[in-house]
């Protein structure tokens, strides 16, 4: 459930990751949906991946059968349609041939970047997960 002033919460997160670059085991995308999550609701469901893995090969070893839907399904129960995902919400996205998890800002979705956040168009949404 999320806190009572969660919108402020998701704020201050986006404003801190603004200009934190992409890191493997700290700033990856499911680090970030958990740790929007967690900003939001102060539930910690990236803590069975914290410190587990520092490179994809590590991440890939922790990963279980079903990849991030899979994370984001245990996490968070069943997914919904992209249509039905608000500001705060896990979305599973493909960006370059590639599954990822981000947050919905809205109209579109952040997650992190080479350099810092980067939004991704909601086309590019496969599934959603309501926080």
């Amino acid at each position: 459930m999320r806190r009572s002033d969660w919108q402020q919460r998701f704020s201050a997160f986006a404003a801190e990751r603004r200009g934190m670059a992409f890191a493997w085991g700290q700033n990856d995308c499911c680090l970030f949906a958990a740790d929007a999550v967690l900003a939001m609701t102060g539930d910690d469901w990236g803590a069975d991946y914290r410190g587990t893995y520092d490179d994809v090969k590590s991440a890939l070893r922790v990963m279980p059968e079903g990849g991030l839907r899979e994370v984001a399904t245990r996490a968070l129960g069943e997914p919904v349609t992209p249509l039905m995902a608000a500001v705060g919400d896990v979305l599973l996205m493909m960006n370059e041939d590639r599954e990822l998890l981000a947050i919905c800002n809205g109209v579109n979705a952040i997650g992190p970047g080479p350099s810092g956040i980067v939004v991704l168009g909601m086309e590019s949404a496969l599934a959603a997960w309501k926080v």
